[in-house]
């Protein structure tokens, strides 16, 4: 496959104009060239452009190219674990195609060409017959449809039953998947399939049910609902992406396509598997691990007293004091008599077994001679100190004390936070984590200035974009800015999707309402 080619960012672009010209997608690009921030890129910046556009579950942009539109399906079972071997109609646009699964539970791409046309997808049912699952509308986007079955499929074979647990007993909590033997109230063997929901804290992490245990041991710290924590999370965290690889199918000789230079062709694209990827990294910034601190930042946090970094850089003894010679000033009549006395002093201990004492300790050891780059330290204990960003545990933890402090420190300034449920908490504290304490403040508060608000729109999504969307405002780009800050975070925090039982959601206001509940006093 020949590699990926280069554009070179002129002024005045952005992502969306280049995917337009070049008939991908402004994700697309943003995945192939590893961006944290698909609304800022630099003049003369060199991008990679993908041969065709990634797709993740759900629709990007709409692509310029025939190739483009291609629609992918996954089919997965109620654990989000691929269906083998299941037969799979598709009618689309007069024809009919039918396919067997393949381990990853995929088919074969199909290309959607008239815009809204309906494709119908059925599956074959276990006893003859064939179920519809699903109508799939492309439009003129690039589609990738992952169709999730209630359903498990289990090997099972007639053997002698070994008793298992008793009868109208219920296995303990167990990781979504395991199989219990046990005994239906009539004494005929039963297999148990442990499922994520329902469940006593109705959370729902889907791929991301690793991190269960410290998400709710991060409610529990914070008293913020596991819920709020995990959407929070994933709005926070970049996602863990596979590539694919698919060979092209001629469709007239039913064989893989040949090209020009007489090798076989492939559609590349890229799926979001929506996990949280703990070993993120930007590569324009220091910024590292599942929720993005920069050095300064965690190292802020690791002096913040009482968070869950600063309990372990202490159990290390890297976070401790010493004791060093102080020189106190005395007067003897007319005469200033300076002795040294010893003095206990908050220090960081090095690799060395030596000691930076300097005050503000977080401030001294986030510069030189200590971060010598991105993420990286002189100093080994120091480094490892960085590297506990690329751990959820701490990763996850510190988001949360970090979300805790602005909320505090909110509440402190005279806001009312407390009055908020669970869903609007989420949406202040991810604002004050994007815009920092003190824009925040100025947002709730809407005493933000239209120069400074132009500059953050600007900043998000490039002057043109920012232009624009200040000419449907009559040219008013503070009301531009608190209307695209409004939508952005209103789509990213979203609790429902983290639950089992939504009857159990709360109502959330959109951020904006928000903000005028609880602004502080004049």
């Amino acid at each position: 496959m020949s590699e990926p080619s280069i554009y070179v960012v002129r002024p005045r672009d952005s992502l969306t104009k280049i995917a337009a010209a070049h008939g991908t997608t402004a994700s697309a690009i943003a995945e192939l060239n590893h961006l944290t921030n698909v609304n800022r890129i630099a003049v003369g910046q060199r991008l990679k452009l993908p041969h065709s556009p990634p797709l993740g579950a759900q629709r990007t942009s709409p692509p310029a190219s025939r190739e483009a539109r291609s629609v992918f399906l996954t089919f997965v079972d109620a654990l989000n674990a691929p269906i083998q071997g299941m037969k799979v109609k598709i009618e689309h646009l007069g024809q009919e195609l039918q396919h067997l699964t393949d381990s990853q539970g995929k088919v074969p791409a199909f290309e959607s060409i008239q815009p809204n046309e309906k494709t119908r997808i059925s599956v074959e049912r276990l006893h003859g017959g064939w179920k519809e699952v699903a109508q799939v509308t492309a439009s003129s986007e690039a589609t990738a449809v992952r169709l999730r079955s209630p359903k498990l499929a289990l090997e099972s074979s007639m053997r002698p039953h070994d008793g298992g647990a008793q009868p109208g007993t219920k296995p303990a909590a167990q990781e979504p998947g395991t199989v219990t033997e046990t005994r239906s109230p009539a004494g005929n063997p039963v297999q148990q399939v442990a499922l994520e929901c329902p469940n006593p804290n109705n959370l729902r992490l889907g791929p991301n049910y690793k991190y269960r245990d410290i998400i709710l041991a991060a409610a529990e710290r914070s008293k913020l609902s596991p819920q709020s924590i995990a959407a929070i999370m994933n709005a926070e965290a970049a996602k863990i992406t596979v590539t694919h690889r698919d060979p092209i199918i001629d469709k007239k000789k039913g064989t893989q396509a040949i090209g020009k230079d007489g090798k076989p062709r492939f559609k590349v694209w890229v799926e979001n598997t929506g996990e949280w990827n703990p070993r993120s990294a930007s590569p324009l910034s220091s910024a590292r691990g599942m929720t993005q601190f920069l050095d300064a930042s965690w190292i802020d946090q690791a002096f913040s007293e009482g968070t869950y970094l600063n309990q372990r850089a202490k159990r290390e003894g890297w976070i401790t004091t010493t004791i060093i010679e102080s020189v106190v000033k005395t007067k003897k009549g007319k005469a200033v008599v300076k002795t040294t006395v010893p003095k206990t002093v908050a220090a960081f201990r090095l690799s060395n077994k030596t000691f930076v004492t300097k005050p503000p300790l977080a401030k001294t050891l986030s510069q030189r001679p200590y971060i010598t780059g991105r993420a990286t330290a002189s100093d080994g204990n120091l480094q490892k100190l960085l590297d506990l960003r690329y751990e959820a545990e701490y990763a996850i933890h510190t988001a949360v004390d970090y979300g805790v402090q602005n909320l505090l420190a909110l509440k402190s300034a005279g806001f009312t936070v407390d009055s908020l449920n669970d869903g609007e908490k989420a949406k202040i504290v991810y604002l004050s984590h994007h815009l920092g304490l003190a824009d925040a403040k100025a947002f709730i508060n809407n005493t933000m200035s239209a120069q400074h608000a132009q500059y953050l729109l600007e900043n998000q999504v490039g002057e043109d974009n920012a232009a624009d969307r200040a000419d449907k405002e009559d040219g008013d780009y503070l009301a531009a800015h608190r209307r695209w800050l409004r939508n952005f975070i209103d789509e990213q925090i979203d609790l429902a999707p983290k639950m089992c039982d939504l009857s159990k959601a709360a109502s959330v206001r959109d951020l904006i309402a928000i903000t005028e509940a609880i602004r502080a006093a004049p």
